[in-house]
This record gives structure tokens, C-alpha cells and sequence, in this order.
């Protein structure tokens, strides 16, 4: 057998054997078995050391186990050898914000936005990094553009509305929570947050109300009462 045929086998062998080891580690990332699936794509690196994904899986799978420090180093490894990619970025960014970075996490949350600026996630994700580091209204902005692309998602309306109250801006919050109650109205927190909105507009009779309809649904009978003995 010809000496680059020879090779050229022996390559394909190393690749269907690495993807193997990173088949059967993503089969056990999703049965939550992470330590397995880290031993797995551990093996599919050292076949083949150039491969972006087996670094952004191993991760993902370090994330998981909250081993922050090894993901920030796997998805390090990961942009360094595909540096256009917005998921790796991304994840990077959830890594270096969980682990007490959220200031370099706003750097990676930018260019995974600079690469697709068309994912809410990505807003979300940077607008909560900028709140942790006290950038209000640019989060706020973050979080109105995530609304903007998936008006849908009733954690991106929390988050605005948290953000608001922070803030001080009651009458925008009111608007917010309204419209998280109209997403999902039988959670009673939204209610009791509504009656807390109230509240703070000096809206007490409206508030107590919004107590009564509270009551309809997953809420302790004890908590509403204690809220309605302390507003009349």
C-alpha cells in the first residue's frame, strides 16, 4: 500500500475514534453523568488536539459540575482555535460570570453579540452581567432588546421589571409585571409582585385587590393575609 494511502487511512481512523469518545461523552452529559462524559471527550482530545468542540463539551461538562475554573480554561482552549464562533463566547461569558468575573463576562457576552445580534440569550446574559456590576441602564437595555427579539419569554419581563424597581421606576415596573401576569397568569408571585408595585405608588386599595386575585392561585392563605393585615 502506497505510503500517503497508508496515512490518509490511519488519519480517518484517528477521527472516527476520536468521535466516538465524543458521541458517547455527550450520551452521558445528557444523562447528567458528568464526571463520565468528562473522561470521554478527555479521550477525544488527546486523539485530536484541534478539534473546537471536544474543548467546548469537556466545558460545558465542567460547568455543569460548577468546576468554573476548568471551563474557562476548556472554552478558552475552544476560541483559540475557532475565535468566530458566538456560543463559545457565550459560554465563556456564563463561566467567568458564575466564578465572580462578571466585568470580563460583559467583554465575552459583546462578541458573542458582535458575531449574532439576532440572540436574545445573549442580551439576557450580558444585561445580567451589567447589573451585577451596577450598569443599570445599559442591563436595562440589554434586557429591552432581548424582550424586542423574543417578546415570548416571560424571564426576560421579570428581569426588566426587577431591574426597574431597582431603579426606582414603579410606573414602567407596573407595566412589566402586567404583562408577565398576562404570560402567565396563574403564577401568584406576579400577583403579590404587582401588589408590591402598587404599594410603592401609593396605590393601597388597588394593591389589596390584587391580593384577592392572588389568593386564587399557588399562594399560602398566611402570606396573603399577613400582606393584607400590613396594608389596611
Amino acid at each position: 500500500m502506497p505510503e500517503e494511502i497508508k496515512n490518509q487511512g490511519e488519519l480517518r481512523n484517528r477521527d472516527e475514534i476520536a468521535d466516538d469518545y465524543n458521541e458517547r461523552g455527550i450520551s452521558f452529559f445528557n444523562l447528567k453523568k458528568y464526571p463520565d462524559a468528562i473522561k470521554e471527550f478527555t479521550k477525544a482530545i488527546k486523539i485530536l488536539q484541534n478539534d473546537p468542540d471536544y474543548y467546548f463539551n469537556r466545558g460545558l461538562a465542567y460547568y455543569s459540575m460548577r468546576m468554573y475554573e476548568q471551563a474557562v480554561k476548556d472554552y478558552r482552549s475552544a476560541i483559540g482555535i475557532i475565535s468566530e464562533n458566538a456560543d463559545y463566547h457565550n459560554a465563556l461569558g456564563a463561566a467567568l460570570e458564575d466564578s465572580g468575573n462578571a466585568k470580563e463576562a460583559v467583554e465575552e457576552f459583546s462578541r458573542a453579540i458582535k458575531l449574532e445580534s439576532d440572540i436574545p440569550d445573549f442580551f439576557y446574559n450580558r444585561g445580567n452581567a451589567l447589573f451585577k456590576i451596577g450598569k443599570k441602564e445599559e442591563a436595562l437595555n440589554d434586557y429591552s432588546e432581548a424582550i424586542r427579539l423574543n417578546s415570548m419569554d416571560q424571564i426576560f419581563v421579570y428581569k426588566r421589571y426587577e431591574t426597574l424597581m431597582e431603579m426606582g421606576r414603579f410606573e414602567q415596573a407596573l407595566k412589566d409585571i402586567e404583562k408577565a401576569i398576562d404570560m402567565s397568569p396563574e403564577n401568584g408571585t406576579y400577583y403579590l409582585l404587582k401588589s408590591d408595585t402598587l404599594v410603592e405608588l401609593g396605590r393601597k386599595g388597588e394593591a389589596l385587590n390584587v391580593l384577592e386575585e392572588a389568593s386564587k392561585f399557588s399562594v399560602s392563605p398566611e402570606e396573603i393575609e399577613e400582606r393584607k393585615r400590613k396594608l389596611e
